[in-house]
């Protein structure tokens, strides 16, 4: 008989311990983790897994509209499948892009400033690499971080996020940083369909744009159809006057995957939703993904990463939802 799952998170009035069995005073997180790169610094050297890094998200974000609307299981995203079937697909999947967008990139800066408070400070500190000694420092206050004053906290990952970012890279290790610094083709795929809602993607637009200018990455939205931008040719006015709020047609994004067209990193961000049959379109695309990230808006992996992760050879869940606090 399996045995049952850990419990995500379970708190006391004054204790919060995650789910790998660290503990800290829950007034010692919301004074010391100030910002969401603090946030993000602590979940990378304590391993939180991706709920408890949301839920934490959540408890230090001071009621953010953004944080609710990606992370809050009370907006009520689809959680299931539809019944439709994919009857017919593309008559002529040549190499071009089926679904891509006419853009004037004279729009590019007479548009409005992206203002992003999460997800581009995610990518950011997961991007970084946290240094074994930063690690193990981290590791060995744990017992004692969470008895000093919030601010003093504050400052220790403030230092420890300073340090690991400019230790100095000597002899080998160099030429791995370098290697890892390559160019990479990266993807967005932003579902914005009617069970994601309007104003669920109105208010997370903005994070999004920002990811995926952080990532440099190339962007797709998908609902009836796909629209698609290069890198660095959108921004937030242009992906919400194409945006749908229609039916989830992630057939749509087989373009994307077709004819060789391979991808180093794709980003996911969608509910749980679209037809099962739109997996089996997917799943016999012959484009490769090296790596696949989910950004979740419902307690589990979106099923756009399982439709996806067919062709990545590895799938990684970032941020999952949550019906709850710590």
């Amino acid at each position: 008989m399996a045995e049952p799952r850990p419990t995500l998170v379970k708190s006391t009035y004054d204790l919060v311990t995650f789910s790998n069995g660290k503990s800290f005073p829950r007034k010692f997180l919301i004074e010391a983790l100030t910002s969401i790169e603090l946030v993000c610094i602590f979940a990378r050297v304590y391993n939180l897994s991706p709920e408890d890094f949301s839920k934490l998200i959540l408890q230090t974000s001071n009621g953010s509209p953004v944080a609710q609307a990606l992370l809050s299981e009370a907006n009520e995203h689809s959680q299931t499948l539809q019944d439709f079937v994919v009857d017919q697909y593309y008559e002529n999947v040549d190499g071009t892009l089926v679904f891509v967008a006419d853009f004037d990139e004279g729009e590019v800066g007479t548009a409005k400033p992206v203002h992003a408070e999460i997800l581009p400070e995610v990518w950011k500190q997961f991007e970084v690499e946290i240094a074994k000694a930063i690690q193990d420092v981290a590791d060995k206050i744990a017992d004692t971080i969470g008895h000093m004053h919030g601010r003093t906290g504050e400052m220790v990952f403030q230092t420890l996020a300073t340090v690991n970012a400019k230790r100095p890279v000597i002899g080998d290790y160099r030429a791995t940083i370098q290697h890892k610094q390559h160019v990479k083709r990266v993807l967005v795929v932003f579902d914005v369909s009617g069970s994601m809602s309007e104003p669920t993607v109105r208010t997370i637009v903005d994070d999004v744009v920002g990811l995926a200018y952080e990532a440099n990455a190339a962007l797709a939205i998908v609902s009836n159809t796909c629209t698609y931008w290069d890198a660095g040719a959108y921004n937030t006015d242009v992906v919400l006057a194409a945006a749908e709020y229609g039916g989830t047609h992630y057939e749509q994004l087989a373009p994307l995957f077709s004819n060789g067209l391979d991808w180093d990193v794709v980003i996911t961000i969608a509910d749980y939703d679209s037809s099962y049959s739109s997996k089996d379109v997917l799943g016999q695309c012959t484009g490769r993904i090296g790596e696949l990230f989910d950004i979740s808006l419902v307690q589990r992996s979106t099923f756009l990463a399982e439709c996806l992760g067919q062709l990545a050879d590895k799938v990684r869940p970032l941020m999952v939802s949550s019906t709850q606090l710590m």
